[in-house]
């Protein structure tokens, strides 16, 4: 067993099929047709399972199978060393330094000799039996990333509640739309990659990222893509990893991936809560003029949007440095400090503009104001993130 963590340095077009797994070249060479990783956390019970299943789904073709663990409490890397007495073709990276799903899959790849790379969970949900067919649509057909996909042709949700469903479809199309990809299953975790397109993004790829295929996807040139389609399965053991945080990584993934890097992810999310936050403000101001005194509405309003913005960037921007209890209370202090040094710092700005400019025209207040709000909203990201989360660079 390998121990430790290897570092790991919008779809041109998109079909639907199914192959006959006859066609593949099942000639035993020094380098395997497919290594398949499988990233592992807590699914002792599952894993050998899998292995078995992988071993009839791939009986006929020359594999590797890699499983990453990240240092399971219940031991998965300790049963899936004990698989590989029986079955050569396994081995296991066991990480006790590092943390991730795509990391973890990047890190399978990293040590992978297969001609294709593929990935799927340990869980049970993925259907094995379509390996050779995701494989047939690189190696026979040419194509860049071959994806399982629930909503192809053949494929579904399976036992999926109203809940999940909601949630795959909106990632879904929040991918499709913001990484402008036509792949209908861009959130699967299971899929099959060529050699030359890893080795032609290894080194563009986040892993720190959430959903790896995103990465394939949207880092590089247009890749070429095929999707098989599949009945996503039960989980037999373990529990689901889907929590709030890990949606908040996927909306996080996104950003950056739409932003191309050069507009990080965080700031991206701290400008979208700002923008709500006017909105929230504007609203505000707008309900209590109606009850209230002119001048303590337009205070109210401000505090409203404050709390607003306070709020949402405790729990989406900041959402890794996310401050609970009396630890909120000297946040919310802190973010009440820097809202007010952002005012002075946009009002300045704006009178200097409008000086420098030297017209009183609606055009000149207007370019001077969007000066000053865009110097405040970078400084105040910084202040913010530095001094109320204490965040590190991002």
């Amino acid at each position: 067993m390998e121990t430790g963590q290897v570092a790991a340095g919008s779809s041109a077009g998109v079909t639907n099929a199914r192959y006959d797994r006859r066609g593949l070249d099942r000639r035993r060479t020094g380098q395997p047709l497919v290594s398949v990783v499988i990233p592992t956390y807590n699914e002792a019970e599952n894993i050998p399972i899998l292995v078995r299943r992988l071993e009839q789904a791939l009986a006929d073709l020359d594999y590797e199978l890699i499983v990453v663990d990240d240092d399971s409490p219940d031991l998965t890397w300790q049963i899936a060393d004990e698989l590989t007495q029986a079955q050569p073709r396994l081995r296991v990276l066991r990480r006790t330094d590092a943390r991730g799903l795509s990391s973890a899959v990047m890190a399978g790849f990293g040590i992978a000799r297969g001609r294709t790379l593929a990935v799927l969970d340990a869980d049970l949900q993925h259907d094995e039996r379509i390996l050779p067919e995701l494989i047939g649509a690189i190696v026979d057909d040419g194509a860049d990333i071959a994806v399982g996909s629930r909503e192809a042709d053949g494929g579904s949700y399976g036992e999926f509640g109203p809940w999940r469903r909601t949630v795959s479809w909106t990632g879904a199309q929040l991918a499709r739309f913001m990484l402008r990809t036509p792949v209908n299953d861009p959130m699967s975790g299971f899929f099959v990659v060529s050699r030359a397109r890893y080795d032609e993004v290894v080194d563009k790829v986040n892993p720190k990222g959430f959903k790896i295929l995103l990465e394939f996807l949207a880092t590089g040139t247009p890749p070429s893509v095929t999707e098989v389609g599949f009945k996503f399965g039960q989980r037999l053991h373990g529990a689901t990893k889907l929590t709030g945080s890990v949606i908040v990584a996927y909306l996080m993934a996104l950003l950056e991936l739409a932003g191309g890097r050069f507009v990080t992810a965080r700031f991206s999310a701290y400008a979208i809560v700002g923008m709500s936050g006017v909105v929230v403000r504007a609203l505000v101001l707008v309900g209590l003029s109606l009850i209230a005194d002119a001048r303590a509405t337009w205070w109210l309003a401000i505090e409203a949007a404050v709390l607003w913005n306070y709020w949402w960037n405790n729990r989406f921007t900041f959402n890794a440095y996310r401050q609970r209890g009396r630890q909120s209370i000297v946040g919310l202090a802190k973010f009440h400090a820097v809202a007010a040094h952002g005012v002075l710092v946009a009002t300045a700005t704006q009178s200097l503009v409008a000086d420098l400019i030297g017209s009183e025209s609606l055009l000149t207040v207007g370019v001077a104001a969007t000066v000053g709000l865009g110097l405040a909203t970078v400084g105040n990201y910084h202040l913010n993130r530095s001094i109320t989360w204490q965040a590190l660079p991002a």
